[in-house]
């Protein structure tokens, strides 16, 4: 073989070369570019499923919404009788899990809803509700600290347990009513969020919790001198145990804390490690909290 036919020999290979390592390169790029589609595919799959999760969970509460209003005006036609804890807790129910309070400007001061109002005014003003009072779940409630003219209504609750949250020395007519009516009296004192670096202690948090999610107390009742802050604290508390989304949380927080909401009670919530009272709450058969 002469050198010109050599080197016509080796540029040819060297072409063929050139063209497998194109071929290679663009079977690669097309690879990918597959991959990707398919990446793609996913992604928009799951943004699909996300819509409908969230158009599902749209609906639900809409369908609360609309059995809370059934169940409101079912009870506006009637009387109320002793029936009418069980059907507020109804509505209730409905009002929390749609998240679609409705206040006038007086109720945003009181924290009562607008359902809530309706079913807790007595026909004959025969017994008159605590402000701030509200149904946090099941037969756990919170109010402000109750006086003696709502001990009336105190009694149609038929509550087993009070948790006060002020450290404060109680009241006689207040323990005398407790004795009474074979009500359990819990108190876990603790400082309100008023200054900085006053904060909650974890522990006596915890202790409350406990003392709130245990069926063995319940009915129960839950407050503080207002039913605003450190109510509000345990009942967001309460909220973390129920899955509930910090924004719904802290949206709770400021209706029954208006128009003082406290960042520190919020920064509080959002901070508080439950992985101790989680752990023993299902151990006892505490949690899922019940309706």
């Amino acid at each position: 073989m002469t050198l010109a036919n050599t080197l016509e020999a080796v540029h040819t290979n060297a072409e063929a070369l050139q063209q497998v390592a194109l071929e290679t390169r663009l079977q690669e790029e097309v690879t990918q570019q597959e991959e990707d589609a398919g990446t793609l595919d996913k992604v928009a799959a799951e943004i699909e499923k996300s819509h409908e999760k969230e158009t599902e969970a749209q609906l639900k509460a809409q369908k609360d919404a609309l059995d809370m209003a059934k169940a409101e005006i079912d009870v506006a036609q009637g009387s109320v009788d002793d029936q009418d804890v069980s059907e507020l807790q109804k509505v209730q129910r409905a009002l929390t899990q749609a998240n679609q309070p409705v206040r006038t400007v007086n109720q945003q001061k009181t924290g009562v809803t607008l359902p809530a109002m309706k079913l807790l005014t007595p026909p004959d003003g025969g017994w008159e509700v605590p402000e701030n009072f509200s149904i946090v779940v099941g037969q756990i409630y919170r109010s402000s600290f109750p006086r003696p003219e709502n001990f009336e209504y105190l009694k149609r609750l038929k509550l087993k347990s009070i948790l006060v949250l002020i450290p404060e020395i109680y009241p006689d007519e207040n323990l005398q009513f407790m004795k009474e009516n074979n009500i359990q009296f819990f108190q876990v004192g603790m400082s309100g969020n008023k200054e900085p670096f006053v904060h909650v202690p974890h522990d006596v948090i915890t202790r409350a919790l406990e003392i709130a999610i245990n069926p063995a107390n319940h009915p129960l009742l839950i407050h503080c001198n207002r039913g605003k802050h450190r109510t509000g604290c345990l009942s967001g508390c309460i909220r973390r145990l129920q899955d509930w989304s910090l924004t719904m949380i802290f949206d709770e927080y400021r209706r029954f804390a208006y128009p003082k909401a406290r960042p520190l009670d919020q920064q509080f919530i959002e901070l508080y490690d439950s992985t101790e009272v989680v752990k023993r709450a299902w151990e006892y058969g505490w949690l899922p909290l019940q309706w």
